[in-house]
């Protein structure tokens, strides 16, 4: 008996034997602690900093939103981008919108009548089966290929202005950031699929 349990206690971990003579996987709760990824000082210098108050001249004048010099210069090159990750879902698992400040995206009755302010980014990633961003909190830095110009987008809205992801990282500018989740595990996607139509969303700020 004793070198039973001598077996028992010694057998490797995540494996158990049931009645019928099957292998079970046991899942163990531990949390894994692994050390995120770093973005080099060198790497991250190859991408010129860009701020969303020098995306459109200001004020705008009678030809309305007019991109800026700095801006234009950009458009097609390597920036870097600090903001939030406007907290949404969207119909495109490849997009996710970005701010200057933290906002927030309601299922409302406005439909695309909303205060997103024009300077939002979309910014767009790789899509990986299965997962799409998901909202995070911390401030973050995009780093990748600017865009400029109006493009229609699947959620009905008329972009100005896109980042061609390469990089994401903490607002340190150098801790990569994965915000790609599980889509089947994002209650907020979930809910919006299942009880809006596409283009019925409104934004408001969060302090």
């Amino acid at each position: 008996m004793l070198a039973g349990m001598a077996w028992w206690l010694s057998r490797p971990e995540g494996v158990v034997r049931g009645s019928g003579g099957r292998v079970a996987e046991v899942k163990e709760e531990k949390e894994l602690k692994e050390v995120p990824a770093m973005v080099g000082a060198e790497e991250a210098g190859e991408y010129a900093a860009f701020e969303f108050g020098k995306v459109f001249k200001r004020p705008a004048g009678p030809k309305g939103l007019e991109y800026t010099e700095e801006a234009r210069v950009l458009d097609g090159k390597k920036v870097r981008m600090s903001g939030y990750m406007v907290r949404h879902w969207h119909e495109d698992a490849s997009v996710f919108l970005f701010t200057e400040h933290p906002m927030v995206l309601n299922v409302a009755e406005y439909g695309l009548a909303d205060d997103l302010p024009p300077d939002a980014v979309h910014v767009i990633q790789e899509v990986l089966p299965g997962r799409a961003p998901d909202w995070v909190r911390q401030e973050l830095v995009v780093m990748g290929r600017l865009e400029l110009g109006p493009r229609q987008e699947q959620d009905g809205r008329v972009s100005q202005v896109r980042l061609h992801a390469e990089r994401i990282t903490a607002a340190d500018g150098r801790s990569v950031v994965e915000v790609r989740r599980p889509a089947a595990l994002q209650r907020m996607r979930v809910n919006a699929v299942r009880t809006t139509s596409p283009g019925t969303l409104s934004v408001t700020r969060q302090e």
